[in-house]
């Protein structure tokens, strides 16, 4: 494996509650993986360290499918607030654990098909323009996978409630630059969603 660059770290949010789905949706599995599984496994494809794994809901049975990983787990009493409080509970937490990053890639665990190359082009595209914040676009949106740099730690710690990564976003958006990533704009939040995206991979 390449050297590890410990400059960049990430955070996969996965302390939802999935309510529309109706189950974990961060079990689903394509393939016989889970779809946190292949995000873990999606991050550390990358050099990128450490992974932090933010857990809330459904703890219990998430935790177990990142037994055989080096992901680090962290968990949010807060959840039921809402994403903001995710990301501040992972950024603190990996910030523990590697005090001199510089950086840090924030995905989720229901974006099934990011692949490492993508997350390869947003840190490369910050490296390319200097920019705080790069995001990714898709139909009318702006979202994540997102980077963020040291500037912006302090705000995104103090990040709450339902005020996710959307927020700091906008708040910034004269000043990011975005990354176009059309599969991005896949929604499973629904069995109807997951059932329309199984038939569409032929699963």
């Amino acid at each position: 494996m390449e050297k590890a660059d410990d400059t960049t770290g990430i955070i996969i949010l996965a302390a939802g509650a999935s309510t529309r789905m109706g189950q974990a949706k961060q079990l689903l599995r394509i393939a016989g993986e889970s779809l946190i599984e292949r995000a873990v496994k999606t991050a550390l494809g990358t050099t990128f360290r450490p992974l932090v794994v933010v857990l809330g809901a459904n703890r219990e049975l998430i935790e177990p499918e990142l037994l055989d990983s080096e992901a680090l787990k962290v968990f949010n009493p807060d959840w039921p607030s809402g994403m903001g409080s995710s990301i501040a509970t992972g950024l603190v937490f990996l910030l523990e654990q590697a005090p001199t990053i510089q950086q840090v890639l924030i995905l989720v665990g229901d974006q099934p098909l990011l692949e490492a190359n993508t997350l390869y082009a947003l840190v490369e595209l910050q490296a390319r323009t200097q920019a705080p914040l790069v995001v990714s676009g898709y139909t009318d949106t702006l979202g994540v996978p997102a980077l963020f740099t040291s500037t912006l730690f302090a705000e995104l710690a103090a990040l709450h409630g339902a005020q996710g990564a959307k927020k700091l976003i906008e708040k910034y958006r004269d000043q990011a630059v975005v990354l176009d990533f059309p599969e991005g704009a896949l929604d499973l939040d629904t069995p109807e969603d997951w059932a329309a995206f199984l038939t569409k991979i032929n699963v």
